[in-house]
């Protein structure tokens, strides 16, 4: 009797089609899973990117703006000066530029340190992106003017 049921293949194949049906299945939510994870990732990426870029932007801004080094003196001016917006659609960006020190022109500038000063600043900016993303970057600057 035991030799007929062993040996009985009747059914078979449903009891293979479900086992693959599971399988496919768990791969099937394996991969939604981590294609979700990954989009959830280069979102972040993207917002983080966002944030970056403002804090660029206004780095550059406090970098090149002549008026912020005319007006600053030995103190500390915000960067952007009243009446520019450093505001975009997805983001925004503020920031400092601080006097540090008086010296010779640096090194490679080519600068004949007898007839040229520099004044040394540093340029410290913040951007904000969307979904709370913030980032923060800094340079150091040199302006190289005549002796005085």
């Amino acid at each position: 009797m035991f030799g007929k049921i062993i040996g009985n293949e009747k059914g078979m194949a449903l009891v293979i089609a479900l086992i693959a049906l599971l399988l496919m299945g768990l791969l099937g939510t394996m991969m939604h899973a981590n294609s979700s994870s990954e989009t959830k990732a280069a979102r972040n990426w993207r917002v983080k990117q966002d944030a970056f870029y403002a804090a660029e932007r206004a780095l550059e801004y406090g970098r090149s703006d002549m008026n912020i080094y005319t007006q600053i003196g030995t103190g500390t001016v915000n960067i952007p000066l009243t009446g520019v917006s450093l505001q975009d659609s997805r983001s925004d960006a503020s920031g400092t530029v601080t006097f540090l020190s008086k010296g010779n022109p640096p090194r490679g500038s080519g600068m004949d340190a007898t007839e040229f000063e520099a004044n040394f600043f540093v340029v410290s900016a913040e951007g904000d992106g969307p979904a709370n993303s913030h980032a923060v970057v800094e340079t150091n600057v040199a302006r190289i003017i005549p002796r005085s």
